[in-house]
């Protein structure tokens, strides 16, 4: 298959989305985060001795009612189901993501012919306190941890049954109100790392008002053109490496 976009698959996610009230920041985010859900752990970038890959943690951040934070959110994960990648609910415990993580794991080739496992999973949460709960330290805790996308993460349950995820990789990508942030995220989890991993963008108002939205024929064709070349997205695998330019 060859690319429908002519020029960046972000500028026409836009285009797609400018007729609706949620700010651009929110769209902007919003197509970053089902790139990185599509491109898995297949990718990859060396920085030092570390391995960076493409998970985030990207939260939308607006009072409720008054920056249309679900809209961006169901505007993104409406293309992305159409990917069939693994998705996790919007409400699950720590120990169900493991076991959807668990059955998500698949394998890809690298140039040199050798097999790499990952089990890579996005969640959308429109209303991240379903997702997190309310002070849950363990939760957070496991976030903070999975955020480094582990080569191997080895689970042992009460039957003293160890469950091993090969090439751990949460995406997330979700939204709040500031009034839930001190119920969700207490003091420690600050301290503890968690909000160091997230990636908070805030507004205060919607970009504008549209009293009567349609969905155009051209909206149609753009969105066909989107889900088609992420698809292409998520087919990418292999090491990214920084031009002499961009280094």
């Amino acid at each position: 298959m060859s690319r429908i976009i002519d020029g960046d698959w972000i500028d026409v996610y836009l285009k797609y989305a400018e007729n609706t009230e949620s700010p651009t920041s929110y769209h902007v985010w919003t197509a970053i985060s089902c790139i990185a859900g599509a491109l898995q752990r297949k990718c990859y970038m060396t920085w030092g001795l570390e391995t960076i890959y493409p998970n985030m943690y990207v939260i939308l951040v607006g009072s409720a009612g008054r920056t249309r934070k679900s809209l961006a959110i169901n505007i993104g994960q409406d293309l992305f189901r159409d990917l069939e990648l693994p998705m996790a609910s919007e409400s699950i415990t720590p120990q169900a993501l493991l076991v959807k993580m668990k059955k998500a794991e698949t394998n890809w080739i690298d140039s040199a012919g050798l097999t790499h496992l990952h089990s890579s999973i996005t969640a959308f949460s429109k209303e991240l306190v379903t997702l997190l709960g309310e002070r849950d330290f363990k939760y957070l805790g496991f976030l903070t941890d999975w955020w480094d996308s582990h080569d191997r993460w080895i689970n042992e349950t009460i039957v003293r049954k160890q469950d091993a995820i090969e090439g751990m990789c949460v995406n997330i990508l979700g939204a709040t109100a500031p009034d839930w942030m001190s119920t969700m995220l207490p003091t420690e989890a600050i301290g503890g790392g968690f909000t160091s991993r997230c990636i908070f963008v805030v507004e205060k108002n919607k970009a504008k008002h549209v009293p009567l939205p349609v969905i155009t024929n051209e909206q149609r064709s753009i969105k066909q053109a989107l889900v088609h070349d992420l698809k292409l997205i998520a087919l990418q695998q292999g090491e990214y490496k920084f031009t002499k330019a961009a280094a």
